[in-house]
């Protein structure tokens, strides 16, 4: 009786250990489209700062439903981090007219058309286009 016992203990054990062992079954995940993907590092890749003397660029995203709404808070968000971003340029102690004209430079800016939709969150480009921009910013600010 205790050959038996031993042997049926050993078998499941042995069960046990093969039934864990067996490889687990896998879902296939499905693969966002390449399209999609390229949108998505165009926007979060999206050079940021001063792309030539004249232009400065900055990118935002929102999930708001409508689209007044996401233009609205796109602009919002883009006008404080280009001030943000603006300031990073000009010098160490800026005067309170030097701030205030940085201020009105970061609100300036234009939304692109070219806004895209990614699993509903909306990428959008914030443009600020002025002749000597750079310079103005970086040197003639006071």
């Amino acid at each position: 009786m205790s050959k038996t016992l031993s042997r049926m203990i050993l078998s499941f054990a042995i069960l046990v250990f093969v039934w864990n062992c067996k490889s687990k079954e896998t879902k296939e995940v499905p693969q966002t489209k390449d399209t999609e993907n390229e949108v998505i590092l165009e926007f979060t890749k999206a050079k940021e700062g001063f792309l030539s003397e004249s232009l400065f660029q900055v990118a935002v995203s929102s999930v708001l439903p409508t689209e007044s709404e996401r233009i609205e808070e796109a602009k919002t968000i883009a006008e404080q981090k280009s001030l943000n971003l603006l300031k990073t340029y000009t010098i160490p102690n800026l005067t309170d007219k030097g701030r205030k004209e940085l201020r009105e430079i970061s609100k300036e800016g234009k939304i692109l058309d070219k806004n895209v939709s990614v699993g509903g969150r909306y990428f959008f480009l914030y443009q600020i286009q002025k002749t000597n921009l750079k310079r103005l910013v970086t040197k003639d600010l006071e």
